[in-house]
């Protein structure tokens, strides 16, 4: 599987023709607002061959893209701040060179062992896979920067003052499960990065395929895109569980799922409490409306947001569940004390995979500042979720 296919978003295509040497794109109408959307296009090598490059087709101005090519043609992907519920945009690919094909994001990979993601002068985070990260068992993001902020807990990775020092096996963010062929990957047992793929950078996003090793039980292949949105990141994960040695029990647990460890000042204390020491303001919502732990948690739903005051600026994380993805939408496992978690098992149970066979698992990451409503959460999420593109 190619990078982002697992990611991409619906699309159709009409009749055009190579000699045609352009494609007309549009962002079909929806009935939201949509905020930070993401095409991914395949087009045809019949259709038109890269090198792309891509306008608005209002306004004429040049829109930056990036192509990533594959066996069945090549992908475009672009990037649209905002479309307005009702309204579709349109925009025109024709073969040229783009205007400006300078990454937005700068990958570096570090000796150490980690991958460094940078925009902006600052680092937005590091992807953790080397030697010197074995002991945490497992490929994980740490830190993740919003708003000059960390929106992870540094322990166990850095000690910080005023943290707690529960959970050694949560670390920044990540995806493991707990039940696996009756074995606990996701606090005892290490998963190991075989090999990074392949990497990917450009003018819209950076990213890269990873494969890991879960034993001899699973193989695991981690398609990640990142996106900078000024201060804002979006983080875009295809995960594939593959039973490529034999069959694979994956069973019912609340330990597992795509998590992430939230900084001190996004905990809150626990019920009919007002006050507690080590615990934060944090507060949660998911989009059906329900608020706080007792709500959320085991609930399904599409997305869930957490977000509170860290080092005097509020920030949030919310975690989207993309319609395509396996067990779609995915139940939540969200703790007060800062375990802010998706899992497709804790509710739905256990699943079966005979050899050869493999589940996907579809996610998009929003780091922001302000709370859900200013960070317009529920429009990034019909940004992620509620796009088709039509061509022509």
């Amino acid at each position: 599987m190619s990078l982002f296919s697992a990611l991409c978003v619906a699309c159709t295509c009409g009749s055009a023709s190579a000699q045609n040497a352009s494609l007309k794109l549009t962002i079909a109408p929806h009935d939201q607002n949509r905020r930070f959307i993401t095409p991914w296009y395949l087009v045809s090598a019949d259709k038109l061959t890269p090198p792309f490059a891509l306008r608005d087709a209002a306004t004429e101005k040049p829109v930056p893209c990036q192509t990533y090519k594959v066996a069945q043609g090549t992908y475009v992907n672009w990037m649209i701040p905002f479309v307005e519920a009702g309204k579709s945009r349109t925009f025109m690919l024709t073969q040229g060179q783009p205007q400006d094909a300078s990454p937005a994001i700068t990958l570096n990979e570090d000796a150490g062992g980690f991958l460094s993601f940078q925009a902006g002068g600052r680092e937005i985070t590091r992807y953790c896979f080397g030697p010197q990260f074995a002991k945490f068992k497992k490929p994980f993001f740490y830190p993740i920067n919003v708003q000059g902020v960390s929106i992870t807990r540094a322990y166990p990775m850095e000690t910080k003052q005023g943290e707690d020092k529960d959970h050694p096996h949560h670390t920044g963010v990540w995806f493991t499960h707990g039940e696996v062929n009756g074995r606990d990957y996701w606090a005892k047992l290490p998963i190991t990065q075989t090999r990074i793929r392949e990497k990917v950078t450009g003018p819209v996003s950076n990213g890269f395929v990873a494969e890991n090793a879960w034993g001899d039980d699973l193989t695991e292949i981690q398609e990640i895109g990142i996106y900078s949105f000024g201060q804002e990141i979006l983080m875009d994960w295809g995960i594939t569980l593959k039973a490529e040695k034999g069959d694979v029990h994956l069973g019912k647990t609340k330990e597992g799922g795509m998590a992430v460890r939230v900084a001190t000042g996004l905990t809150a204390p626990e019920p009919g409490r007002t006050a507690q020491a080590g615990r934060g303001q944090g507060q949660m919502i998911d989009s059906m409306g329900n608020k706080g732990e007792p709500a959320i948690r085991a609930a399904a739903a599409p997305w869930a947001d957490c977000w509170g005051p860290v080092d005097g600026k509020t920030v949030g994380v919310a975690i989207m569940n993309d319609p395509t993805s396996w067990r779609y939408p995915t139940n939540w496992h969200v703790r007060n004390y800062g375990l802010f978690a998706a899992n497709a098992f804790f509710v739905q149970g256990e699943h079966k995979m005979k050899k050869g066979e493999s589940i996907t698992l579809k996610y998009r990451l929003y780091f922001h500042g302000g709370d859900p409503i200013e960070a317009k959460v529920a429009e990034v999420y019909a940004g992620y979720a509620k796009v088709k593109v039509e061509a022509q």
